[in-house]
């Protein structure tokens, strides 16, 4: 497989959240990540908007991010 990367990919499986224009936070599980962005497990997965927020520390900081692909458990995005 050819990788397409600038960065490598870490491996972290760490939770995580993502912040919408909800109002309740979507809990996640980041599979790996680069300085570029992130995969990410997602259970109920549904209509996600195109820009959210990365948290992994419950909102204290958090980072942009747009969706790039989806499929029936995962996203990829990447960090603006």
């Amino acid at each position: 497989m050819d990788e397409r990367r600038k960065f490598a990919r870490t491996n972290v499986q760490r939770p995580a959240r993502l912040l919408t224009e909800e109002p309740l936070p979507i809990d996640c599980l980041v599979l790996d990540i680069t300085n570029s962005g992130a995969c990410i497990r997602v259970q109920n997965l549904g209509a996600l908007p195109g820009v959210l927020d990365l948290t992994f520390d419950a909102g204290r900081s958090h980072r942009s991010c747009r969706l790039v692909w989806q499929t029936a458990d995962r996203i990829g995005v990447q960090f603006c």
